[in-house]
């Protein structure tokens, strides 16, 4: 048994900024910080690919505009480095964002674009990041397409699977564990249909507290675990 995909929802940002008094933009800084730290903890435990979820739909809809607004600004200078330094082609790692990305300001788009475009052929690890996600929505958004494609006959209902869905949605692939952090025993709806047979790992830890020794914790308790898969 392997453990290729770690999925996380990193939550406890703002619990984080009112337990130590800080800005938003410190706080959110922090929860960035870790996301590289968890990343290369990741590495060293042979997992291939990581998914990130960054900012749910309904936390778009929802946040004020100046937290929306710091977020994007750290959002964009990450990027924005990553593609001037090339640390990710250098670690020969591919990112892709995910998500609801056309409501995101067009600056941050193009900036993402650009990082995607700049690692589309690395094949070392991949680091998937959901912005503006929804569970719910990206199934719905799947269904719309493919009612479109059997409109135009581009799919045919007969062959139609689990497989041919999958094709459709932004994530294809299932996490084997998913870590969340805060203290929250939910999934809120991340990659929904995909979390079927999916590991659940429930960190009391905010996330920016969420340490290499909880991290080991999660993934033994991966490999501790017997995978039924429904049988």
């Amino acid at each position: 048994m392997r453990l290729n995909h770690i999925a996380a929802i990193p939550d406890g940002n703002r619990r984080y900024k009112e337990k130590h008094g800080l800005s938003f933009e410190q706080a959110y800084l922090k929860g960035f910080q870790k996301v590289e730290e968890v990343l290369s903890w990741a590495e060293k435990e042979n997992v291939g690919e990581m998914s990130f979820w960054a900012l749910s739909l309904e936390n778009f809809s929802k946040r004020s505009t100046l937290e929306k607004k710091i977020i994007f600004k750290l959002m964009r200078k990450e990027a924005e480095e990553a593609i001037r330094s090339k640390k990710f082609i250098e670690k020969n790692v591919n990112v892709v964002f995910f998500g609801r990305l056309e409501l995101l300001p067009s600056s941050l788009v193009e900036t993402l674009k650009k990082l995607e475009f700049q690692t589309a052929d690395k094949d070392g690890f991949r680091l998937n990041i959901g912005i503006a996600y929804s569970g719910k929505d990206e199934i719905v958004q799947a269904a719309r397409s493919i009612a479109l494609d059997l409109k135009n006959g581009r799919v045919s209902e007969n062959d139609f699977n689990d497989e041919t869905f999958r094709r459709y949605l932004y994530l294809p692939v299932s996490p084997d564990l998913i870590i969340r952090t805060g203290n929250v025993q939910r999934l809120s709806g991340f990659l929904q249909y995909q979390n079927a047979y999916s590991e659940l790992y429930f960190s009391p830890k905010l996330w920016p507290e969420f340490s290499r020794e909880d991290f080991k914790d999660a993934v033994d308790f991966f490999y501790n675990t017997e995978r039924r898969f429904g049988k």
